[in-house]
């Protein structure tokens, strides 16, 4: 009987092994397409159609050149037609969702808060970095999201649907109201927490607003007293919000939970 147990245990984290590095390279995978949406999106060129092209000779990148990350590695970063110096965002990009997939993978393990949150965690690396680039985030994002929200419903109990609802206007109200009155908040953040608040529930889109907030703050002191940046230029809310969005909804419970034990001892 032991050793049958063993057996079962150790087919067992075979199976979690297997799994974590099938999320981890289709993360990558993920990535490389996030790669083409974060570039094309914003010019308005669509995303489904046309082979990948080098940015600098136009010549057309051969599928044995795109593969995520190793193809980068084996090019040593530059253009195989021109040697222009590729961008090391792309396999910045790949590594990213990758880790992003592993974690929610190691997080929920085989099961559909896996699939949704793996989804929204794609969507925040696109939102972080084309946000990064215009300061602006496209409607097509917060639907997904939304759409993500109305799936965890119903896949998702553990949530319910008040506390979705109040998430969705406690904290992008106020946000709301800031940016008409002050512009300090750019509509696309607004809607991002208003569908990641229904998607998370109030207490994990306050937490997320709190740090979110607390990590832009950061590094806008920082650029500003290394002088790269000055009080009056604008940056981008939205790669700080996605960042806290992500650790929101990986560890929020287990953090907030831990800062109210504090005030039960």
């Amino acid at each position: 009987m032991p050793y049958a147990s063993a057996k079962g245990r150790n087919r067992m984290q075979l199976i979690l092994a297997i799994s974590y590095i099938f999320l981890f390279v289709l993360g990558l995978v993920v990535g490389s397409f996030l790669n083409v949406c974060i570039y094309r999106i914003p010019k308005g060129i669509s995303t489904c159609s046309g082979r990948s092209m080098c940015p600098a000779c136009g010549s057309m990148i051969h599928g044995y050149d795109n593969i995520p990350l190793l193809s980068y590695l084996i090019l040593r970063g530059r253009c195989r037609s021109c040697g222009a110096r590729i961008s090391p965002r792309y396999p910045l990009v790949e590594l990213l969702t990758g880790g992003c997939f592993l974690l929610c993978g190691m997080t929920w393990g085989l099961s559909a808060e896996t699939v949704i949150f793996c989804i929204f965690s794609a969507v925040l690396v696109t939102v972080a970095f084309i946000d990064l680039d215009t300061q602006e985030i496209p409607d097509r994002f917060h639907f997904i999201i939304l759409g993500l929200g109305i799936a965890a419903l119903f896949l998702v109990p553990q949530t319910g649907w008040v506390s979705r609802l109040i998430g969705a206007a406690c904290v992008s109200i106020p946000m709301l109201v800031i940016a008409l009155a002050t512009d300090g908040f750019g509509l696309g953040d607004v809607k991002l927490m208003a569908v990641s608040g229904f998607l998370l529930g109030w207490k994990n889109i306050v937490f997320a607003a709190l740090l979110g907030a607390v990590l832009a703050a950061a590094c806008a002191l920082t650029l500003i007293a290394m002088k790269k940046k000055t009080k009056k230029d604008k940056i981008a809310f939205g790669p700080y919000l996605a960042i806290a969005l992500f650790v929101a909804a990986l560890f929020g419970d287990a953090i907030i939970g831990a800062y109210l034990s504090l005030f039960s001892l």
